[in-house]
C-alpha cells in the first residue's frame, strides 16, 4: 500500500528520552560537552588553521545580519588560502585567513565567503546541481517527526513492536522520486524504521545493537526543511512482514561470554612524546605538516615535507578524503534508492565522534575541534582526534652479514626499530564506523589509512537459515547473516585528493610501464621486464584504469629537482584496484564520475576539492572530476593533483555479526628518488 500526501498533519507524539537520547548518538552531529574555549591571543595562527569559536562566530554573525534568522548554515569552513600566498607565511606574519559559508534559504543552497582580514562578505552564489550537505540541525527534528506520524506508529503496532522503540531514520535519496516531489528544491529524504528495543535488564533500554532489528518494508519518504510528508510506502500492509521482533545479541561486555583476558601488554612514554604541535604545525622525525579539520572532510592535512637540517623540502600541499560513495546492490523498491555520498551528503567531520576507550593507545594525545549548528553558533567536540606514535612490530630495517659472523670484533647484525606517528578520528556514519589515519614513517612513507569495521546494514527477510523454504530467493542479492537479517551486498569507495608538490609547485605525472622484453633468439633468457617512463602531457592522457596484466608505477616526479644520481625527486602512489561491476549508465554511477577511473591528474585549480561537485546532496549527473578534466589541462611542469580511489565489494558474511571485524584499505606515498640514500638510516640502535 502506498499512502501519498502533501499537508498531512503531524502528530504531536515525542520519542521517549531513551529513543531520543540513541538519535542524537547516531547522528553525532555538532554535539558538545563544553563551551567554545578562546584561541590564545600569543598564538600563531596559520592559513591552514581550523576556523575558532570566534571566526564562526564573526562569519555566522555577518551572514545572518544580511539574510536574516530564516536560513540554515550547513557548512562553515576554512576557505582554502591562496596557495602561494599561505606558502610563503611564516609566523612572524599575519595569515590570510576567509570562512567558506553554505546556507540554505527559502529552499534554495547559496554559497557566501567572509574574509577575516577585510571583514567582508563576498555576494552568495546559488547551487543549482545540487544542495549543501544536510545537518543535525536538519534531521534532529525530522526523525521524531517521522517516528511520530500516525501511519507509521500502526505499520508498527501491526508488526507487533511497540511504537515507543521504533526509530525511523533518515537516507539520502539522491534524484530519484522525481514523479511526486521536486528533486532540485525539496530537502528529500527517505526514512526507514528499525525496532531498538533492548533485551536485557529491565528492558526499558533501547538496544546497544540498534540496526540489528530492522522494521523491513516500510519507507517515508518526506521533506526534512518543510517536515512535510511526501509519502508512505508499506509492503506489508495487507500481509505478513518479515519479523521485526527477534532476539539481539547486545555488544556490551556485561552482556557477551569473553574470552579470558590477555595479559597486560603495556604502551607508556614514560620520558615524553617525540612530535610537537605549535598552532597547527605537528613535527616529528623530520616530518613537518599543518593539522586542521573540516566539517565535510574531516581532517586535512597541509603543506607535508621534510625538513633537511633547516630546510624544508615540500612532499605535497593538500592531503584529504574528498569524497565517500556506498551504493547498495537490491532492487528492491526500499532498497534501490540507497547509494551515499557520505562526506557531500552528510559531512564526514560532522559525523566524528568521541574518542575514547579502545579507540587509541595508551599514549595518544587528544585534540578538540570546534563545529558549529544550523544557526551558526559555535560548539566543542571534545577528543575527535589523537596523535600517537607505536611500534609496528617490525624493523625500519635489517641485515645480517652471514658470510663475516666469525669475523672478531665486527658487527655483523644490525636491525633499528621502527616507530610510526599517527594522526586518527573516527567518523559513525549511520550502521558504519570509519578510522581516518594518516600513518608517517622514518623511512619517508606515508600511509592515508581507512579502516571500516561497525554494523552491517541489514535487510528483514522471512528465512531463519538458508535452508528454509524460499532462502534463495530472498538471498539473491546478499547474504544471510543472523536468522531473519540479510547482510545486502554492497560497494565502498574513498576518493581522496592528493595536491602534490614534490620540491616545489612544478611537478609532472610519470606513468613508469613494467614491460616485457623478448630477446634474441638463441640467449640465455627468452623474456626480460624493463620499465618504460611515460611524461603524461594532458589531464585526459592521465586517466589511470588499473589492469594486473599491465603494472605501472605511478609517479609524480619534480620538473627541477634531482638527486645525486641525477634522477628526478619524486614520490610513488601506491594503492589497490577497485572497480564499479555495474553499467556506467546507471544513474547513481552517473553522479559519482570519478569512478571512471582508478586515478586522475588535474592541473591545480583553488576550486577543484571535490571529486563528486561542491553540492553532492540531490546532485545532477557528471559533476566534479569529469567536468574538472574536460578542458584537458596540460599537467607538464605544472602545479598538479593526484585523485585516487580505493575500497572494496563487500559481500556480507556471518563474520561480520553482530559487528564487522576491522578491514584496511589504504593509499601510500613512497619516495622514490626523493632522498639519496635510506632515510631511516640514521634511526639509532636502541
Amino acid at each position: 500500500m502506498t499512502v501519498t500526501s502533501k499537508s498531512t498533519k503531524l502528530a504531536s507524539r515525542a520519542l521517549p528520552p531513551v529513543c531520543l537520547s540513541l538519535l542524537l548518538s547516531l547522528l553525532a552531529a555538532c554535539s558538545s560537552d563544553r563551551a567554545p574555549e578562546a584561541t590564545p591571543s600569543n598564538s600563531a595562527v596559520s592559513p591552514w588553521q581550523s576556523l575558532s569559536a570566534e571566526e564562526i562566530t564573526e562569519a555566522a554573525k555577518a551572514l545572518l545580519d544580511r539574510e536574516g534568522g530564516g536560513i540554515v548554515i550547513n557548512r562553515m569552513s576554512l576557505k582554502e588560502p591562496n596557495k602561494q600566498t599561505a606558502k610563503t607565511w611564516t609566523s612572524n606574519s599575519p595569515a590570510e585567513r576567509g570562512a567558506d559559508l553554505f546556507y540554505r534559504s527559502g529552499k534554495a543552497s547559496f554559497r557566501a565567503s567572509f574574509d577575516f582580514g577585510t571583514q567582508t562578505l563576498s555576494a552568495s552564489q546559488q547551487l543549482t546541481t545540487g544542495q549543501s550537505m544536510l545537518v543535525g540541525d536538519e534531521l534532529f527534528g525530522a526523525v521524531e517527526k517521522v517516528s511520530a506520524l500516525p501511519e507509521v506508529i500502526e505499520a508498527v503496532s501491526q508488526r507487533g513492536v511497540d511504537p515507543d522503540y521504533a526509530l525511523c531514520l533518515p537516507r539520502t535519496v539522491g534524484r530519484f522520486y522525481a514523479d511526486i516531489a521536486d528533486p532540485e528544491n525539496d530537502r528529500l529524504a527517505r526514512f526507514d524504521c528499525f525496532n531498538i528495543r533492548g533485551q536485557s535488564g529491565l528492558g526499558i533500554l533501547p538496544t546497544t545493537s540498534a540496526y540489528a532489528r530492522p522494521i523491513e518494508g516500510l519507507s517515508v519518504l518526506f521533506d526534512v526543511e518543510e517536515n512535510r510528508l511526501i509519502e508512505i510506502t508499506d509492503s506489508f500492509a495487507d500481509s505478513e512482514a518479515p519479523p521485526a521482533d527477534f532476539e539481539v545479541l547486545e555488544l556490551g561486555e556485561d552482556a557477551l561470554d569473553t574470552r579470558t583476558p590477555l595479559r597486560p601488554i603495556t604502551i607508556a612514554q614514560s620520558e615524553g612524546r617525540n612530535f610537537s604541535v605549535s598552532g597547527s604545525q605537528i613535527d616529528w622525525q623530520g616530518w613537518q605538516f599543518h593539522l586542521r579539520f573540516d566539517p565535510r572532510q574531516g581532517t586535512v592535512l597541509n603543506n607535508i615535507g621534510y625538513m633537511r637540517g633547516d630546510d624544508f623540502r615540500p612532499i605535497a600541499y593538500e592531503i584529504a578524503m574528498s569524497e565517500m560513495f556506498v551504493p547498495y546492490q537490491d532492487p528492491d523498491t526500499h532498497w534501490f534508492y540507497r547509494a551515499y555520498f557520505d562526506m557531500g551528503e552528510y559531512g564526514f567531520g560532522n559525523m566524528a565522534t568521541e574518542l575514547k576507550g579502545n579507540d587509541c593507545p595508551a599514549n595518544a594525545v587528544y585534540q578538540d575541534v570546534v563545529l558549529h549548528t544550523g544557526a551558526g553558533e559555535p560548539v566543542v567536540a571534545p577528543n575527535r582526534i589523537c596523535i600517537f606514535e607505536f611500534d609496528p612490530g617490525y624493523p625500519s630495517w635489517r641485515h645480517n652479514e652471514s658470510l663475516l659472523e666469525d669475523l672478531p670484533g665486527l658487527t655483523t647484525h644490525n636491525s633499528r626499530r621502527a616507530t610510526n606517528l599517527v594522526v586518527r578520528m573516527v567518523a559513525v556514519i549511520g550502521n558504519y564506523d570509519y578510522f581516518q589515519d594518516y600513518v608517517f614513517q622514518q623511512d619517508g612513507r606515508l600511509r592515508i589509512r581507512l579502516i571500516s569495521t561497525g554494523i552491517d546494514a541489514t535487510k528483514g527477510v522471512f528465512a531463519a537459515s538458508i535452508t528454509d523454504a524460499g532462502a534463495m530467493d530472498e538471498t539473491a542479492y546478499g547474504t544471510l547473516i543472523a536468522p531473519h537479517r540479510l547482510g545486502v551486498n554492497h560497494d565502498h569507495f574513498f576518493s581522496y585528493r592528493v595536491d602534490m608538490d614534490v620540491d616545489g609547485t612544478e611537478n609532472n605525472f610519470l606513468r613508469q610501464r613494467l614491460v616485457a622484453e623478448a630477446q634474441p633468439e638463441g640467449t640465455p633468457r627468452q623474456g626480460i621486464w624493463r620499465v618504460e617512463t611515460e611524461k603524461v602531457s594532458t589531464e585526459q592522457a592521465a586517466q589511470t584504469v588499473m589492469r594486473v596484466e599491465k603494472p605501472a608505477l605511478l609517479t609524480f616526479a619534480s620538473a627541477n629537482a634531482t638527486n645525486q644520481m641525477g634522477y628526478s625527486t619524486a614520490y610513488q602512489l601506491i594503492f589497490p584496484n577497485i572497480r564499479p561491476l555495474v553499467t556506467p549508465e546507471d544513474p547513481i554511477y552517473q553522479r559519482a564520475g570519478f569512478l571512471k577511473n582508478n586515478l586522475w591528474v588535474t592541473r591545480y585549480q583553488p576550486d577543484e576539492i571535490f571529486s563528486a561537485g561542491v553540492a553532492v546532496n540531490q546532485s545532477a549527473e557528471g559533476l566534479g572530476l569529469p567536468s574538472y578534466a574536460a578542458d584537458d589541462e596540460s599537467i607538464e611542469n605544472a602545479d598538479i593533483v593526484a585523485w585516487p580511489t580505493i575500497g572494496f565489494h563487500h559481500v556480507p558474511m556471518a563474520e561480520d555479526w553482530p559487528v564487522m571485524p576491522a578491514k584496511v584499505d589504504e593509499i601510500v606515498l613512497k619516495p622514490r628518488n626523493f632522498f639519496d640514500r635510506n632515510p631511516a638510516l640514521d634511526v639509532p640502535n636502541e
